[in-house]
Order: structure tokens, then C-alpha cells, then sequence
């Protein structure tokens, strides 16, 4: 029983971070070729930002905006603020006079509540969505706006990209993170089924936004009301949004534990919409993985029992051994500006096992959470470095061919 244990284990976590990617690359050999026509005529678009007292960095993400490359009678943008109760809603107004609105609610209502309200006003052809402290490079929106001259396409993700991710331990974990979600989101989207888009940097047509739940997370929720109505969701990897990492363990930590929260709240919502082959998805990329600390817990013991059964579980459980031992100095290491890879990657991800488990367990207890707390170190970029990042990767993103299969 502890070798089937052990090794039921072994082939959960290995489906959850190989097979599932297996699988969609060779779903995706049998699907057609498709391309994105450019020259087509733009649509209009309102630019959505949350905002949730953001002083320190809402005017560098104006700014940002105004100066991205689309037209102007094009683009329009509006700051959602809510419940902010700092200097935001002011220093926002400052830019009425170049076309920046502000909608305000005194009220902390949550990020979902606040953009129900704010879409109601929204006019234009396509919806932008990002978050304060996210900027994009120049061709961004363009680059996103093309994939709508597609009747079929209803969603469109962007791609995140950490400015600092080499400064932390935390913030080499989630750059690695980030990379390997790219990966899947490329995947998907040769299927037209990207699963969830980044709250950073995605795109609808306004006619098909539903009411969101207050308690879901709209980029889990968007994309499956997309997909419910029969249009396809994309990945375009060249319209970039870059973000400073966060700087703190702690920060990270209840981060990822209040997205898997949401996360789990999502699927239990949404259960009748993610249906068939999306809720397949669904359970391979996040589910599963969600649940990677409990197959990892369950493959530790197990190896532990049967360690004395032949040389080669013997190895394994030194294998295991040193890597929660690695994971525990990486962790009393937390501080270095030079993390080692051999230290963080075991940190990072044992931090992140650990909050998916204490979701779970706050999921079970029957805690949702509507309101989003933001972590405080990724409000305090460096403007210089953050636009010299940011035109890099806009150099670097126009020399790729941009290319979608069906």
C-alpha cells in the first residue's frame, strides 16, 4: 500500500507540472494555423485600471497609459477607485484635462464589485483591464487590440514580466512561476482556451462581460464567461506588463494564499460554467497543483516507510531530505540580495505548497474574501527602471513574429 501511495503521488505531481503540457502540445499539432491581421481598422478601447490607495504609484501609471501607441480618440481611461482614501482620486483628477476619468467609491467594496459598476459607463468596442502598479510597453494595447479583427476571438491575456525578479528569493520563485504559466498560456492558446488571464494585462469585448461575483477573482471569471459564449481566448506574449516583485516572504505568501482562495471560491462558483474540456483544464492546471502539497506530504511519508525496502528509495528519501533541508536554509536566507537557485527554488516552492494548503483549509472553514490586499513592496519601482525594462522588452517584442495556431 505505501509503494502505491508513494508512487500515486509521484505521477499526481509529475501530470500536474509535465503531462498536463505534454498533453496540450500534442492537442495542438491537429489544430490549424492562424494568424493576426494588423491592418485591419482598430477598435475603441477604455483602459480599466484598479486602484485601491495607490498614491505612490498612480501617477506614474497615468502616465504610462497616456504615452502608450494608440490612437487617441481610441483610448480612453478610467481610474477605478475603491474605497481609496489617500491621495489616488487626487492626483488623478490632476489629469482630467488630458482625458483621464476617475469613477470613486468611498466604500471598499472589492475589486469585482467596483469594475460591475464601472462597466456600465464603458461605450467602447474592447475593455483593457490592469492594476495600478502594472505598466505596459508602448505597443501593448495595439498589440492586444489587433487579435479582436477575429470575430471569434472574445479574450485576449498579456504577459506579466518582473522587472527585479533576481533582487529576493521571492522574487526569483515568482519570475520562474511567471515563465512557466507563459508556457501553459502558449499552449492553451494554439487550443483558443486559455484558462485564466493575468489581472495585470487582459482584454474582452465589452458585449460579452457578465456580472462577476464579488468573492471570484475576475481574471478566473472572465475568461470561463468567455468561453461559455463560444469565442476563444488568446495569449498574445508580446503585449508586456511589467511589475517590481514582491520584496517580503510574507508578502508573497498571503498573496498566494488569498488567490488560491479565490481561486477555489471560483471553481465552486463557476462550477456549471467550467464545463468539459475547460474544466479538465481547470483541474490539471490549477487544482492539481493547489494540491501538489498534499501529494508531496503524502510521497514523503510513504518514502519514509518504505526507505528500507532497496537502495533506490533509500536514495530517494535523501533526495527529499536534502531538499526540505535546502528549502529551510533558503528560508533562514530569505534576506540575501544573491539568492542561490539551489536554495530558493526549494523555498519558494515549499512557501507556496504551504499557503495552497492553509487556502484549503479556509476554503473548507467556509472563508471567502472580497477585497484584495495589495503588497506594499511592489508599490515602490523605480520609474527609471521600470521604463527602461519596459522599452527593452518593447524593442525585443517587435522583432517577434506574432503567430496563433487554431
Amino acid at each position: 500500500m505505501w509503494q502505491f501511495l508513494f508512487w500515486a503521488s509521484v505521477a499526481a505531481v509529475f501530470y500536474t507540472y509535465v503531462g498536463y503540457p505534454i498533453i496540450l502540445l500534442i492537442l495542438g499539432l491537429f489544430r490549424r494555423g492562424r494568424h493576426v491581421h494588423r491592418d485591419h481598422e482598430l477598435p475603441s478601447v477604455c483602459l480599466i485600471i484598479s486602484a485601491f490607495n495607490e498614491e505612490n504609484v498612480i501617477r506614474h501609471k497615468i502616465e504610462n497609459s497616456l504615452e502608450l501607441r494608440y490612437p487617441r480618440r481610441l483610448l480612453r481611461i478610467v481610474v477605478a477607485s475603491d474605497g481609496s482614501d489617500d491621495g489616488t482620486v487626487g492626483i488623478v483628477n490632476e489629469y482630467a484635462g488630458r482625458g483621464v476619468n476617475v469613477v470613486h467609491h468611498t466604500e471598499r467594496r472589492g475589486k469585482s464589485a467596483m469594475l460591475n459598476d464601472v462597466i456600465t459607463g464603458v461605450t467602447e468596442d474592447v475593455v483593457v483591464f490592469t492594476d495600478a502598479n502594472s505598466l505596459f510597453v508602448p505597443d501593448a494595447i495595439e498589440r492586444l487590440a489587433a487579435h479582436f479583427t477575429d470575430p471569434q476571438t472574445g479574450c485576449v491575456v498579456g504577459k506579466l514580466r518582473y522587472i527585479d525578479g533576481d533582487v529576493s528569493p521571492v522574487g526569483r520563485g515568482e519570475s520562474i512561476y511567471w515563465r512557466y504559466e507563459a508556457i501553459l498560456s502558449r499552449l492553451e492558446s494554439v487550443l483558443r482556451s486559455v484558462l485564466v488571464a493575468n489581472g495585470s494585462i487582459f482584454a474582452i469585448r465589452r458585449e460579452l462581460f457578465r456580472e462577476l461575483y464579488p468573492d471570484v477573482a475576475n481574471d478566473l471569471q472572465i475568461p470561463a464567461d468567455v468561453a461559455m459564449q463560444k469565442r476563444g481566448v488568446v495569449y498574445e506574449p508580446n503585449a508586456v506588463a511589467t511589475e517590481q516583485t514582491a520584496m517580503h516572504w510574507h508578502e508573497e505568501f498571503d498573496r498566494k494564499t488569498r488567490i488560491i482562495l479565490r481561486g477555489l471560491t471560483g471553481f465552486f462558483v463557476l462550477r456549471d460554467r467550467i464545463r468539459g474540456f475547460r474544466r479538465w483544464q481547470f483541474v490539471s492546471r490549477k487544482l492539481l497543483r493547489w494540491m501538489v502539497g498534499v501529494f508531496a506530504s503524502i510521497a514523503f511519508v510513504a518514502n519514509t516507510v518504505i526507505a528500507d525496502q532497496s537502495l533506490f528509495y533509500t536514495g530517494l528519501l535523501a533526495f527529499h531530505v536534502v531538499f526540505y533541508f535546502a528549502a529551510m536554509v533558503g528560508w533562514m536566507k530569505r534576506g540575501d540580495r544573491t539568492p542561490n537557485r539551489f536554495l530558493y527554488i526549494p523555498f519558494y516552492f515549499t512557501m507556496v505548497n504551504s499557503a495552497a494548503l492553509i487556502a484549503m483549509a479556509r476554503f473548507v472553514g467556509g472563508r471567502r474574501q472580497q477585497v484584495w490586499e495589495k503588497a506594499h513592496s511592489t508599490r515602490g519601482a523605480s520609474p527609471d527602471a521600470t521604463l527602461s525594462a519596459s522599452s527593452k522588452e518593447s524593442v525585443d517584442s517587435r522583432t517577434e513574429a506574432v503567430e496563433f495556431q487554431r
